[in-house]
């Protein structure tokens, strides 16, 4: 799970055109935590998920359908 949310909030950063630190300025929350979570070294709490969400500008119904979908995929990569 760690991993299938830091692949996404990092995509979705790299779509947007963020750097790590303007999602944390948008976010509210500090460069190093956002660099943590996205090497999978942190698990986000769920008030910093939607912050994220809010900074991505996305819903976070379509973010956690999209971890979803990266879980799916990252199991279908081991087998």
């Amino acid at each position: 799970m760690a991993e299938a949310l830091a692949n996404t909030i990092e995509s979705l950063r790299k779509q947007k055109g963020m750097s790590k630190s303007s999602l944390a300025d948008f976010a509210d929350i500090e460069r190093g935590y956002v660099r943590d979570i996205e090497k999978g070294n942190r698990k986000p709490t769920v008030n910093t998920i939607f912050c994220i969400c809010e900074a991505l500008q996305v819903d976070p119904l379509d973010f956690f359908a999209a971890v979803l979908n990266e879980i799916r995929r990252l199991e279908n990569s081991v087998k």
